[in-house]
């Protein structure tokens, strides 16, 4: 009986430190102006924001062109803050984190009616990563089926997913804003 209840003991144990020690993706919602709430097990290492080129009406993450704003960690706290239960609003840097983009500026402010892209680089655990749409109550997180860039590096172009072909960006935003909602 004694060894039973040893070696359940010792399952037991072996269960709860491989579950202490996995990761847990970041996660985020969005509230007004807009603010990201992280949570997660990871530390963020960069929070980047990217607006739609002139002429478009939908942001296309990693182009360099579309960055409004990115943080990063300050030079004394390199891996980043743990970011279960982290909130940032837009354009204000929180402590330990320095603003990268547009250097000293004020970022600009995010029109409505307008598809933003965010994307939350994280160590020890998946970043996130989504769009959102501006509309005046607040954001509200979209997904945006079918829009990749065409490369991760210099002229980034929104394309069709797996096709060379431009993406064609929906005539009403604010339907498909409510048709692509995450929920």
């Amino acid at each position: 009986m004694k060894l039973r209840s040893a070696v359940s003991l010792s399952l037991l144990c072996f269960l709860l430190l491989t579950l202490l020690g996995c990761e847990v993706a970041t996660s985020v919602r969005l509230a007004g102006g807009p603010a990201f709430s992280f949570d997660g097990s990871g530390r963020l290492v960069s929070l980047s924001v990217y607006e739609p080129q002139p002429g478009h009406k939908i942001a296309t993450p990693l182009d360099s062109k579309s960055l409004v704003w990115r943080i990063e960690p300050a030079s004394h706290a390199p891996s980043g803050a743990l970011v279960t239960g982290m909130d940032i609003a837009y354009y204000k840097v929180p402590k330990g984190y320095v603003q990268k983009f547009p250097g000293s500026d004020t970022p600009v402010p995010l029109a409505g009616g307008l598809v933003y892209a965010f994307i939350a680089e994280t160590t020890g655990a998946p970043g996130a990563n989504g769009f959102f749409y501006m509309e005046q109550s607040g954001p509200i997180l979209i997904n945006v089926p079918g829009l990749c860039q065409s490369v991760f590096v210099g002229d980034v172009r929104p394309v069709k997913c797996g096709t060379s072909k431009p993406y064609v960006e929906p005539k009403d935003l604010q339907k498909f804003a409510q048709e692509n909602r995450v929920r």
